[in-house]
């Protein structure tokens, strides 16, 4: 286990600082790039904390639930509560604990300061492969090459989504994107992010060989999806059979949408998607796990990559 290099060497040194620049804030992390290693600090020195670091997150409700939980918001750069007082689900540590001034959650913030850190805002060309959420109109507003894109937008739910999107603050028309099959031409961003939607791809290897081809050289992608990890080989949940059909190997998995209600959950991801990439073409994979209570972050994974 080592911690991530984009963090600078104060923050290596102590990575929860007491007083925090809010012009310099970084998310601190921890990051292993095979899975005997994770193992041996889970078994091994690390078990207490670790063990520890998920209770916390477990009775944060009874903890916070009628107050919230101050922190400072790595996207905002302020001071800001988390989670909404005397409601407990908005405490969740994963698709919860939403700042209360961007409305992230604390997945979207931690993927998205991953995601910037170090990149030249005003020339970075970033693509998320999501667009009506609060973290594509948060990241438009930072960085005037952002791209989105949504998938699947017939008449109908091109219109509810363009209506959600507005509603949040986003400006422009929703695109629409295959990351199986994308238009762009090669090397053209420098940063990707796909956040909860790779495991809602049949063909996500294809996803990946994509990512890879649309980045320029040095360029990054950032990836949450629902990870075992413990396990090294990936769960599949359903797959596509050959006339188009669906199979399922386990309990359909619905994952919720703000519009349409319900998208298939196909695969539960083990280590061996660090694999995956450094055959799609990445030269360098890591899995992050975050810690900073002072962030809103309880032991957050997310996956980098490098091209």
């Amino acid at each position: 286990m080592r911690l991530p290099r984009f963090l600078s060497r104060r923050a290596a040194r102590s990575p929860l600082p007491r007083r925090v620049d809010a012009g310099d804030v970084r998310v601190p992390g921890e990051c292993w790039s095979r899975r005997a290693d994770f193992l041996a600090l889970r078994d091994g020195v690390g078990h207490e904390r670790l063990k520890a670091q998920w209770q916390m997150g477990v009775q944060l409700p009874n903890a916070l639930g009628e107050e919230g939980l101050s922190g400072l918001c790595p996207l905002c750069a302020e001071r800001v509560v988390f989670g909404r007082p005397g409601d407990a689900a908005s405490f969740d540590v994963r698709e919860g604990l939403a700042c209360s001034r961007c409305g992230n959650n604390a997945r979207m913030r931690q993927a998205l300061s991953l995601l910037l850190d170090g990149l030249p805002l005003a020339t970075a060309r970033v693509y998320l492969t999501e667009q009506a959420s609060p973290g594509f109109v948060w990241l438009q507003q930072q960085v005037p090459n952002a791209q989105g894109s949504e998938y699947g937008l017939d008449a109908a739910r091109r219109a509810r989504l363009q209506r959600w999107f507005n509603d949040l603050g986003g400006q422009g028309t929703l695109n629409e994107a295959d990351i199986t099959a994308l238009r762009d031409p090669d090397a053209s961003f420098d940063a990707i992010g796909c956040f909860d939607v790779l495991e809602h791809v049949p063909d996500y290897r294809a996803a990946l060989r994509e990512f890879a081809r649309v980045l320029a050289p040095g360029g990054r992608l950032v990836l949450t999806v629902p990870f075992l990890e413990t396990v090294q080989q990936t769960l599949v949940r359903a797959r596509l059979r050959e006339d188009g059909s669906i199979e399922h190997l386990e309990p359909e998995e619905i994952h919720g949408d703000p519009v349409s209600g319900g998208v298939l959950c196909f695969y539960h991801f083990g280590w061996d998607l660090l694999d995956a990439l450094r055959e799609a073409g990445f030269r360098r994979a890591e899995w992050i796990r975050s810690f900073a209570p002072e962030y809103g972050l309880f032991g957050l994974w997310a996956l980098r990559a490098e091209r």
